[in-house]
């Protein structure tokens, strides 16, 4: 019985004896040249000085250990320039020198590294047969040489998160293959610039709108042409229209009220007389009873506070101990605005009137209101009936007595401005009926979001359709008497940025493969539980590209 076929690349190497026993196979291996050349001096020698045994490992055959046991020579050296006296014989294309493991089982073996990480590769490759540690997993990982890559001509650059909102790096992939490039352990001007100083060939940039990756491209790479992401243009114009609608809580809940039918629409019943809305909504029980809303309403004076002192928003976010972007919508916001309160469906609610009835007729036992309620169709828990009329034992005795028809129904829930914004952002054939007769109540209350939402529509559509010529005419809009201020500023960062936007209006590159990358990048990160080091998760991005 032979397995010739393992070294058929080798006409120099036979295989002598094979031994196949419970615990794996065998193969004594030989090599049939008659001289060997020296790893130092490059000359052959035929003068054998001694011989040993060397035992590797390799690949598995059908769930069994295989081990191939080496007769390995070797030789003096003849040359006395050399350093070496004598050298052992290498058997080039099975395993390298000191190697335990054949090449062929260290490329496996690091290809599940690549997939699995080290602890879940070694589980993995026991399964298949190949015992491995963890820790000489990650060796082999740490030991793998980088991939050959091309110089990329387009590139784009993306930041990715150590841990969010503290510590970020920077992801460069080559647009034009679809594979990351480098890995970069910072999000800094001067580590980009670094970058590109040594690669010469990158004539295309794509990037976000940070201020960082702008000047690390400037400097590094003043050949490029740079493209801001079109995708992070619209997001940013989103964020400013949200910030906008954060100045007209009041607005936004009256309109909902009005959509709902609770109040009359302007030119209805009183034709001229907008009721007006208060500005923090009163859907359910007092808000400012609990103590999560008095925080929030002493650190929306703490920041004000500061801010009157003259104080930076850094500095407020650094005393406070807040996120400089939540000081920043707390300053803009010019008003206390209470969270919006997301609704629950829950599956009592069909047969909430049925259980009013029926508590109001004196039935007070959960479990007899659930047998009833599932005659009805109700398929939930009776846990959940429990929970639904459990509320109603703490109500007062006169409370309790009322009919489903004269119990009061609750207010509207006011959606959130993030929300808000997303209806916004919609054209109105995209819309359903619900949250179009709230658009419509909200701009007919409020002409400056109906003037928002137009130019957003605007850009929008240039963005979409790439019109570059039309991008002076909506900034001139932004400037007009009525546009909320927040478009005004995202306008003027435009601006700023305006060589970068006007590309993006233009040219075809953008950074949409790059947020499936950097999605890939944090299942790689995760599979590491945190246990592992910037290199090895460098090692693993770019290998598995």
């Amino acid at each position: 019985m032979g397995y010739e076929w393992l070294f058929t690349r080798l006409a120099m190497v036979q295989v002598e004896e094979t031994q196949i026993t419970p615990a794996g196979v065998t193969f004594t291996v030989a090599s049939r040249q008659p001289s060997a050349c020296c790893p130092s001096c490059q000359s052959a020698s035929f003068r054998v000085h001694s011989r040993y045994e060397r035992t590797v490992s390799d690949l598995p055959v059908h769930g069994r250990r295989v081990r191939l046991q080496l007769k390995v020579r070797r030789f003096f050296c003849d040359q006395s320039t050399c350093e070496q006296q004598t050298f052992a014989e290498r058997f080039e294309g099975v395993a390298e020198p000191h190697a335990r493991k054949t090449r062929r089982l260290v490329e496996i073996l690091s290809a599940v590294g690549f997939a699995c990480g080290g602890e879940g590769g070694s589980r993995l490759a026991g399964r298949l047969g190949m015992r491995v540690s963890g820790d000489t997993m990650l060796h082999l990982l740490h030991r793998a040489p980088l991939p050959p890559t091309p110089e990329p001509t387009a590139l784009g650059l993306d930041d990715w998160a150590w841990r969010r909102g503290h510590r970020y790096g920077t992801l460069l992939c080559d647009l034009d293959r679809h594979a990351p490039v480098d890995l970069l352990a910072e999000r800094s001007a001067e580590s980009l610039s670094g970058w590109l100083a040594g690669h010469p060939g990158v004539r295309v940039i794509s990037r976000d709108r940070a201020s960082c990756y702008a000047e690390g491209c400037t400097q590094g790479a003043p050949q490029a042409t740079q493209v801001a992401d079109r995708f992070h243009l619209l997001e940013n114009l989103r964020e400013a229209l949200a910030r906008a609608l954060d100045r007209h809580v009041g607005d936004v809940t009256a309109a909902a009220r009005i959509a709902a039918g609770e109040l009359s629409a302007p030119g209805v019943d009183a034709p001229g007389a907008v009721p007006d809305a208060p500005t923090e909504p009163d859907d359910g029980p007092s808000a400012a009873a609990t103590p999560a809303h008095e925080r929030r309403l002493e650190r929306y004076r703490q920041v004000l506070a500061l801010h009157h002192e003259g104080l930076s928003l850094h500095e407020i976010a650094r005393r406070l101990g807040l996120d400089r972007g939540a000081v920043r919508r707390i300053v803009q916001a010019g008003q206390f605005t209470e969270r919006a309160r997301r609704p629950y469906a829950r599956r009592t609610d069909r047969f909430e009137a049925f259980l009013r009835q029926r508590w109001a007729e004196g039935c007070h036992n959960a479990q007899q209101l659930y047998r009833e309620v599932r005659v009805q169709g109700y398929a939930g828990s009776s846990c959940a009936v429990r929970r639904c009329v459990a509320r109603w034992r703490e109500e007062p005795a006169p409370t309790r007595r009322h009919t489903a028809a004269s119990k009061p129904q609750p207010s509207v829930a006011r959606p959130s401005t993030k929300r808000v914004s997303w209806m916004l952002w919609h054209e109105p054939a995209d819309r359903d009926a619900e949250d179009q007769r709230l658009v419509e109540a909200l701009c007919q209350r409020c002409p400056d979001v109906q003037r928002a939402t137009d130019l957003t529509h605007a850009f929008a559509r240039m963005v979409r359709e790439r019109k570059a010529p039309e991008l002076d005419g909506w900034i001139a809009r932004t400037r007009e008497a009525g546009v909320p201020r927040e478009l005004t500023a995202f306008a003027e960062g435009l601006l700023q940025d305006e060589a970068a936007v006007r590309a993006a209006l233009s040219l075809p590159w953008s950074n949409g493969q790059l947020e499936g990358q950097v999605n890939r990048l944090k299942l790689i990160k995760r599979m590491m539980y945190g246990r592992g080091g910037f290199e090895l998760l460098r090692q693993r991005v770019l290998h598995r590209a």
